[in-house]
C-alpha cells in the first residue's frame, strides 16, 4: 500500500469512527443564566434518571457556564428565595445530519452516546426566583 493510499484509509477510518456533531459542536455547550433578582449562585450537576451528582458553584448571575450536552443540569439559588432547577430543554443538534448522510451508523451512536446529537434551546435562560414564604 503507497503512502497516498495509506492516507486515504486513515482518514476514512477517523472519519466512520468520528461523530459529525462530537467534530463540530463538541460535548459541551454554553448557556447564559440569568436570574431575578441578580446575584444568585448559579450551580452545575450532572443529572442521570433523576439522581444529581457533581453539584457544583460556578458562579452568580448573570453568567454563561459551560455544560455536558448529556446529563447537564443547572440550579439557581439565592437566600431568602425558593432554590430552583432550570427546566433545560434540547433539540436534535443539526450536525446529526452529517452523520447519517455522510458517515456511518457507529458515528451516529458516538454522537448519541457523548451528548453530541442534542443542543440546548435555547441557549439562554432567564429565571424568576420566588421570595420564600414567611
Amino acid at each position: 500500500m503507497n503512502r497516498f493510499s495509506s492516507t486515504i484509509a486513515i482518514a476514512a477510518t477517523a472519519l466512520a469512527l468520528t461523530g459529525c456533531a462530537s467534530m463540530h459542536s463538541g460535548t459541551t455547550q454554553q448557556v447564559k443564566v440569568s436570574s431575578n433578582p441578580a446575584g444568585a449562585t448559579v450551580y452545575t450537576a450532572i443529572k442521570k434518571d433523576g439522581v444529581v451528582s457533581n453539584k457544583v458553584a460556578v458562579g452568580v448571575t448573570p453568567l454563561t457556564v459551560t455544560l455536558s450536552r448529556k446529563h447537564g443540569a443547572l440550579f439557581v439559588e439565592k437566600e431568602g428565595f425558593v432554590a430552583t432547577e432550570v427546566q433545560l430543554t434540547t433539540r436534535m443538534n443539526p450536525w446529526v445530519w452529517g452523520d447519517i448522510l455522510l458517515t456511518s451508523p457507529l458515528s451516529t451512536s458516538i454522537d448519541t452516546s457523548t451528548g453530541a446529537a442534542r443542543e440546548y434551546d435555547p441557549g439562554e435562560f432567564m429565571v424568576d426566583l420566588q421570595p420564600v414564604a414567611k
